[in-house]
């Protein structure tokens, strides 16, 4: 954290600020039976449901934008681990007494087989174009995939090590892959064909997600904490850490900017707890007593199974402030007059503060203690400066963590002393001082006696 003095209290610069309380919880299904292994894309949220009997799993879904239940698949034998995209629903199935992997499309609301062979295929998901899956035919776990377009089959990695959890965003699939001795998380980009290594760390790393190219999983590096989370920019960014509180942090899930995870920071229960990595902030979703766990993400959208049944709860949109004027190489007269621009994306707060630091942020002064956020602030007179090392902080007066500091430096400058024919102040010898000083010739200045300097 960085500490700024402002007239003698001191402020902090917020990194992964927390939203402290829970978000308001919707219920979802509350059916009799057990509701677990929630999944959501688009407007559709997808369950395993055992309101049937606890011998017969189905699954169930909910369309937002009906808004109406559907019961997706009621076939005997299990139905469990469903995915969604789109308007495509995959589970895993045993009505032919091993695991397949079976379909059903949204639109025209039919279902249809991916994968039946005779050995076991489990732990499904879709993305885009694509169905992944886990699989047993060669005697041990590899990957495979199903173009849903052109309706065919393919291999993803079929390693002699285990390949485990799958999952895609077209065209990333990232799963769990222990070749190297411990479970390491491995990617393909099933549009190139190239596979990479995501995290090959000496802990174990399990359960990964995707989205877009950025993957995410649960990690154990980090030696008496359990686990926590991480994430890397496919394909080549560096890892970066999510979170690493303390207690288990686990199951993460992620779509766009947003990252969800089951959490037992308490060390009692699992939380549900999120992370949006474009605003640097975390989301305290649901701490109730009892656990929360299976998190699902889409959009600002969270789901999650609470006991036996399944809730949602919505983030708010973040406010963000962007300063568009003075911005980098913005040069300011010192004792003039300037505009201070800028812009608020999503909720608007009432007022602003702003405050400027001509030192590139060691100390901080008051330009506006709470100025309306119109998008503009006339910043009269300057100060008396001369520095290059200029910037501005805007902040919402009732919310602190939303904040914005200029990104670059600008320049206050004061005038050279030595342009004394500079006669309106304004830093540049022109017409217009010649003007003023055509206008006074021969005039004198003792109001008293005009002739005063003739004599």
């Amino acid at each position: 954290m960085k500490s700024a003095a402002i007239a003698g209290a001191v402020y902090l610069v917020l990194a992964g600020s927390m939203a402290k309380a829970d978000l308001e919880k919707v219920s979802l299904c509350t059916a009799s039976g057990k509701q677990t292994n929630p999944a959501m894309s688009a407007s559709t949220a997808v369950w395993d449901d055992q309101r049937n009997g606890s011998s017969n799993t189905n699954i169930y879904g909910y369309s937002f934008s009906e808004p109406n239940e559907l019961a997706i698949c009621l076939a005997s034998g299990h139905q469990r681990f469903p995915a969604v995209s789109g308007d495509t629903v995959i589970w895993e199935d045993q009505r032919n007494g091993n695991k397949d992997i079976y379909g059903y499309d949204l639109r025209c609301r039919a279902e249809f087989a991916v994968c039946m062979h005779e050995a076991s295929q489990e732990y499904p998901d879709v993305g885009g174009p694509v169905v992944v899956w886990q699989d047993n035919r060669n005697g041990n776990s590899d990957l495979f995939g199903y173009r849903l377009d052109t309706e065919q089959e393919f291999e993803i990695c079929t390693d002699p090590a285990v390949q485990i959890y799958p999952a895609v965003d077209w065209p990333w699939v990232v799963w769990v892959d222990d070749r190297n001795g411990n479970n390491d998380i491995y990617a393909k980009n099933l549009q190139t064909g190239v596979e990479i290594p995501v995290c090959t760390d000496a802990a174990h790393q399990f359960v990964p997600a995707v989205s877009g190219n950025l993957a995410v999983w649960q990690d154990s590096r980090n030696t008496g904490q359990g686990w926590d989370i991480y994430a890397r920019f496919l394909p080549d960014g560096p890892e970066f850490s999510i979170c690493t509180e303390t207690g288990d942090q686990l199951n993460p899930a992620v779509d766009g900017q947003i990252i969800a995870w089951e959490d037992r920071r308490s060390g009692t229960s699992y939380d549900i707890y999120a992370y949006d990595l474009s605003a640097d902030t975390f989301i305290q979703v649901n701490t109730e007593s009892g656990d929360q766990k299976n998190a699902a993400v889409c959009g600002r959208r969270i789901l999650w199974q609470s006991g036996d049944n399944i809730y949602y709860a919505d983030m708010e949109e973040p406010t963000i402030l962007t300063i568009l004027h003075p911005g980098s190489g913005a040069m300011l007269l010192a004792g003039s007059a300037a505009e201070i621009l800028w812009q608020t994306e999503g909720p608007a707060p009432q007022y602003v503060k702003i405050i400027y630091s001509v030192n590139d942020g060691q100390t901080w002064d008051f330009i506006s203690p709470a100025a309306p956020n119109t998008g503009q602030f006339l910043w009269e007179p300057l100060p008396m400066i001369d520095s290059t090392q200029c910037r501005i902080w805007i902040s919402d007066v009732s919310d602190p963590l939303t904040t914005v500091i200029s990104p670059d430096p600008f320049t206050i400058f004061l005038c050279d002393p030595e342009l004394i024919a500079d006669i309106n102040g304004d830093c540049f010898v022109n017409l217009e001082d010649y003007a003023i000083l055509a206008g006074q010739w021969f005039r004198c200045g003792n109001l008293y006696q005009p002739q005063w300097c003739f004599e």
